[in-house]
């Protein structure tokens, strides 16, 4: 051999003696063994798995959430929305009332009716039913992935039943959808963070969509407050006391300059400052002046009131009231074993709170309990199973608790699991979840029948009749005001960002005087011209109202279907030849159960 061949062949083998070594994991992952492709075939199989049972989850959240439209605010929005879009300028005093005219009016929900007022538009009330729920099972198709990582697919599935049902309890077509939503990515993106720190730019991205959309923007102000509280806390610890140091993935310089643009965003809305602020006008509702707002809306009760008149009958009630226990409990074997997670009890603290104060809050805290449980449940896991390490080539190396080392349990569960599935998609098919939750929420599309006044509006929108309406309940003033609104306006409507506990007030007294038969109350509500308002009553709420008009001389009903009953003072219903109408429309509305 020449002297130049040995030499060739003296560097190839300090070339390969220079190289490293193949790492034994790493290489069986490009193994043709059969030990390799099992490993391989298992890993699919596992994702196949998480797949399938997402998939169950996402579309039983969809159907669920698929009912006939019934809720009243929408359409107030809906006209709010038209009128941006013609005017090209946001609300800043009230548009809609003749008593509250003046009050300045923070309309935060501006996206919201845009987007809603374009749904309505392409596909009417059955695309915004469909969007909804499509956005509800968007929430929680990023609130799985937003924790439980260790908690078999199966498993997993079956913890979220529990906030599922809570939220649909109040899925309807509001600007709430797009809240759950963006909280529900914002966990998502926070859970992200130590492991693509990038991710964290995403915030204030999102605070600028949610702060033109809702006013629960500051629900991610509150989240993030309490992530950098946690980081603060851990810190301090300095690995004492069961908590780990926190990830360094991101500086502390880059957690301030996000936190100026979260910052910003929150101003970059129509009102500026005063939109920043707004979320307390909304606090000071169901806390200072809960008192007063609670006896007389709904959602502003506290869950206990409904606890204390009816027990726990309602499906929705009890499903929060059990997955606030299941969380609670998820605590304990944590703590016992000295892993606390800050972030955890103080967003638990934090949204356990607001439920407590507002039933309409019960959603919110749902789905944040839901990622509590499943993460709380991942870390059971990860603490009774070792990880073990697997890297695929070309990524880095990750702790996969192996939940599949158990087939016995793995195979029974996910039996259990999807037979859980069928049985609440084929209950919602076959009407026995409307049964279960008593609310009359059949799967379906199109409004509730009978459920809106639009043809008394109408009736009430033609010309020559009086200019302001006085309409119960309130929610039907939303209806009016879609047909009629800006240029015929209405006395008192559901938005109490806007009308003041004054005008509620007198509502209420104005209503009572109805039930009596007086008539003095109209001579408060005439317009310039002297010309008395129109009334519209709807039949199912204000039944009571709507006999004491009969029974008053100086009214005529013009005007009665199913839905609502149409009256005007007798002078202005000789006016425009109106003769009496048939008042028996009016006696059974479609599913109300009347008292004999």
């Amino acid at each position: 051999m020449s002297r130049k061949a040995k030499r060739s062949e003296k560097q190839k083998a300090k070339k390969t003696a220079a190289q490293p070594k193949p790492d034994v994991k790493q290489s069986a992952g490009n193994s043709t063994t059969p030990a390799a492709l099992i490993s391989e075939f298992r890993q699919k199989r596992f994702s196949g798995m998480e797949l399938g049972f997402l998939s169950l989850l996402l579309i039983w959240s969809f159907l669920v959430a698929c009912f006939p439209m019934r809720n009243m605010d929408i359409w107030w929005h809906l006209r709010t929305g038209q009128l941006i879009l013609e005017r090209g300028t946001v609300p800043y005093f009230d548009w809609f009332t003749f008593v509250d005219f003046d009050r300045p009016w923070i309309d935060l929900h501006w996206g919201f009716q845009i987007l809603v007022t374009w749904l309505y538009r392409w596909g009417g009330v059955d695309l915004l039913i469909l969007i909804k729920a499509f956005c509800l099972s968007l929430t929680i198709g990023f609130a799985w992935y937003a924790a439980g990582r260790s908690v078999p697919p199966w498993c997993k599935a079956l913890l979220w039943i529990l906030p599922v049902i809570c939220i649909s309890g109040r899925s309807v077509v509001r600007p709430e959808m797009l809240s759950l939503f963006y909280l529900s990515f914002w966990m998502f993106v926070i859970s992200c963070v130590p492991a693509h720190p990038k991710m964290v730019w995403l915030i204030p991205l999102i605070t600028l969509l949610w702060v033109n959309s809702h006013a629960l923007f500051v629900l991610g102000l509150v989240v993030s407050v309490l992530f950098i509280a946690d980081h603060l806390i851990r810190v301090g610890a300095q690995g004492r006391f069961g908590l780990e140091k926190p990830s360094t993935a991101i500086s502390r310089f880059t957690y301030i300059r996000v936190g100026v643009l979260t910052l910003l965003a929150c101003f970059l809305n129509p009102y500026l400052e005063q939109g920043f602020l707004f979320p307390l006008t909304l606090y000071e509702k169901f806390s200072v002046d809960q008192a007063f707002y609670s006896v007389r809306v709904g959602e502003f009760q506290p869950p206990v009131d409904f606890i204390k008149r009816s027990g726990l009958q309602n499906l929705y009630l009890f499903s929060q009231v059990l997955l606030a226990g299941l969380t609670l409990m998820s605590f304990v074997p944590l703590l016992l074993k000295k892993q606390v997670n800050p972030f955890r009890i103080l967003l638990f603290i934090a949204f356990t709170h607001l439920a407590w104060k507002a039933s309409r809050n019960t959603g919110i805290f749902s789905l944040i309990s839901g990622i509590i449980l499943c993460d709380n449940i991942s870390d059971w896991i990860r603490l009774a199973v070792p990880p073990k390490v697997i890297s695929a080539p070309g990524s880095r190396r990750e702790n996969i608790t192996q939940t599949n080392g158990l087939p016995g349990i793995t195979i029974l569960g996910s039996g259990f699991s999807a037979c859980v599935f069928v049985f609440l998609i084929v209950s919602l098919f076959s009407g026995h979840w409307n049964r279960w939750g008593g609310e009359g929420k059949v799967l379906g599309l199109g409004e509730q029948e009978a459920w809106y006044a639009h043809a008394a509006s109408k009736f009430a929108g033609q010309p020559g009749m009086p200019s302001r309406a006085f309409v119960s309940n309130m929610g039907q003033s939303a209806v009016y005001i879609f047909h009629n609104g800006p240029d015929r306006k209405v006395f008192f409507d559901g938005r109490l960002e806007v009308n003041t506990k004054e005008t509620f007030q007198l509502y209420e007294q104005i209503k009572r005087q109805m039930i009596g038969g007086k008539a003095d109350w109209a001579y408060l509500l005439q317009d310039e011209e002297g010309q008395r308002p129109l009334i519209i009553l709807d039949s199912r709420s204000s039944r009571n109202e709507i006999r004491g008009m009969l029974t008053n001389p100086g009214w005529r009903l013009v005007f009665a279907d199913q839905a609502a009953a149409v009256f005007l003072d007798v002078q202005a219903a000789e006016r425009l030849q109106l003769p009496v109408a048939d008042p028996r429309p009016l006696a059974q509305p479609p599913g109300m159960r009347l008292r004999k």
